[in-house]
């Protein structure tokens, strides 16, 4: 979570834990009063790469037990002869896999049913990096040729197959195959390796980092981290956070480690049992790199792990909990979708997902994502409309008693406790509950933190356009104007809640509060989403038409 969005959230809470000192401030001191009785679709902006070719799809490979193990004292690896490597490539419904015969590594990864901001292919690696590769005893093994027994994959809807690496370390036996299945964005993968020692560790790994799949490195540098769990905690590592004189990395029962961007993310899942946890990482320019090794601590000849490697959407993350041989475990893998801070999560986290899966039932009857977020507005605000209608009443009746407690106030300058007994009497006859609007807003603020999450990260927001100038609702809108770049939204934002501010705030005392929220508000929305800060403004809009409607009604009823 960038600066900017952890300043906003503990301002934020700031003004709700204080907002009781502040009206006590402008109201004297609190008054006791007794208690009255009481499963997102992909985003596709551009069609997929036409399917593949069914006819040319290589059957199944039949598994082949590991050569038999030789026993003896363990060998060293030693650096093999030079040769030149090949390309094995996999093709399935959601992306095309590129390996390569120097170490059997993952090189390439390109997500069909995204594109790249500048309109090309969306590979999710970044040049150089690299992904499964293996270690021996502590070794690494991306330098060793290995051999396959097909010259790719082709797979289609549920169609599974396998592809197998192997090679030699001495007179070992290493081989690695990886299930794919056409219309999953995973892998399982299975090692074995011949004559395991008590010393030989095994180990699978990523080298490099993700690639800036939005084109801005900033924000690629913000998101980019690593996620990991591990005995049931969930812990967030960037560069800082790695290295010598960074923290240990966690060790033991690793459910799955990560490494993430915005939208994206590749993670290890690892089967039940215990595990080291290799991490390093460095900062190079404004790109931040990544080394990630998971190590067996059990002498196991068949190690077998699985894959993931595709967006950062719920539905999918969810559907890890089942391998591609239909075994199920909870993995909680929804827990790289943004939440807000760890210890708001349990209250966060289930409503989050509720709204999300509120949001995306309704793009099916409404195209336009843009259009989506205003019609979501108007439906949260009829949910909420309870809580802000008792908190814009409650603040209200306070601004009407206002003259009143200012009138007590000059009659007793000099006897703050006549004063009290007064407003408290006053408010027991009107039956006003002074901090009555508080509560309400306490109430309401899981629920849009919630939303600020929703808007802020869903990847079904990524490439969407709404209308005009609006062309991607993940991204700040851009209106340029005599060559200098305009972020309209925000500023609508500003002007509506200025408008709000005023009808709400009539004290000569809460005037800087009129002025100054614009200006916050301004601040903390600039660089965010348009989807977001097109919520914000539509929330912004119907509250003042609730105030209005609930003007005109008052005065309606007045007259009678």
């Amino acid at each position: 979570m960038d600066k900017r969005t952890i300043f906003a959230f503990v301002l934020i809470g700031l003004i709700i834990i204080l907002y009781p000192h502040y009206m006590e401030w402008i109201m004297g001191p609190e008054i006791p009063i007794p208690p009255s009785e009481p499963f997102p679709a992909e985003n596709r902006r551009t069609p997929p790469l036409s399917p593949p070719d069914r006819s040319a799809r290589t059957p199944e490979i039949v598994p082949e037990p590991p050569r038999a193990a030789t026993t003896g004292q363990a060998d060293i690896p030693v650096a093999p002869a030079e040769f030149t490597p090949r390309d094995v490539i996999v093709e399935t419904d959601l992306f095309t896999a590129t390996f390569s015969t120097r170490g059997g590594v993952l090189t390439r990864l390109v997500l069909r049913a995204y594109e790249h901001p500048d309109g090309g292919q969306l590979d999710l690696l970044a040049p150089g990096s690299t992904a499964l590769g293996l270690s021996l005893a502590g070794e690494p093994l991306d330098a060793y040729e290995f051999s396959t027994d097909a010259p790719g994959l082709t797979l289609a809807g549920a169609e599974q197959a396998e592809l197998i690496f192997r090679s030699r370390t001495g007179t070992r036996t290493i081989e690695k195959r990886i299930r794919f299945q056409g219309n999953r964005y995973r892998a399982d993968v299975a090692v074995a390796v011949s004559g395991l020692q008590p010393q030989d560790k095994l180990g699978v790994g990523w080298s490099g980092s993700l690639a800036d799949t939005e084109n801005n490195p900033e924000e690629n540098a913000v998101y980019t981290s690593v996620v990991t769990r591990a005995g049931g905690e969930v812990e967030t590592w960037d560069v800082a956070d790695l290295g010598p004189d960074g923290d240990p990395p966690p060790g033991g029962r690793i459910s799955w480690v990560g490494i993430r961007n915005k939208y994206f993310l590749v993670a290890l899942i690892p089967p039940e049992g215990s595990y080291g946890l290799n991490m390093a990482g460095d900062m190079r320019d404004i790109n931040e790199r990544y080394d990630v090794e998971i190590i067996s601590k059990d002498v196991d000849p068949a190690r077998r792990f699985g894959v993931y490697f595709g967006p950062i959407s719920y539905d999918r993350l969810r559907q890890q909990n089942r391998d591609l041989s239909g075994n199920y475990r909870e993995l909680e893998m929804e827990e790289f979708m943004e939440y807000g801070f760890a210890i708001f999560r349990p209250i966060i986290k289930p409503i989050t997902n509720l709204n999300l899966r509120a949001f995306l039932a309704l793009h099916p009857l409404i195209p336009n994502y843009g259009l989506v977020i205003i019609v979501f507005s108007v439906l949260i605000k009829i949910v909420v409309f309870p809580l802000t209608h008792k908190s814009l009443e409650a603040a209200a009746r306070m601004q009407q008693l206002q003259p009143r407690i200012a009138a007590m106030r000059e009659k007793y300058p000099d006897d703050q406790q006549k004063v009290s007994r007064e407003m408290m009497k006053l408010y027991k006859e009107e039956g006003v509950n002074p901090l009555g609007g508080c509560l309400p807003m306490v109430i309401q603020m899981p629920i849009l933190f919630s939303l600020f999450n929703v808007f802020r990260g869903a990847i079904e927001l990524r490439q969407s356009e709404f209308v005009f100038w609006i062309t991607d609702l993940s991204q700040p809108d851009r209106l340029y104007i005599g060559g200098f770049e305009i972020h309209l939204l925000p500023l609508l934002m500003a002007v509506s809640t200025f408008v709000q501010s005023k009808m709400t705030m009539k004290d000569p005392k809460q005037a800087f509060m009129v002025y100054i929220m614009p200006v916050f508000m301004t601040w903390i929305f600039w660089s965010m989403s348009s989807g977001l800060v097109l919520y914000w403004t539509m929330f912004n809009v119907l509250t003042i038409l609730q105030q209005q409607v609930m003007e005109r009604v008052k005065r309606v009823l007045g007259t009678r």
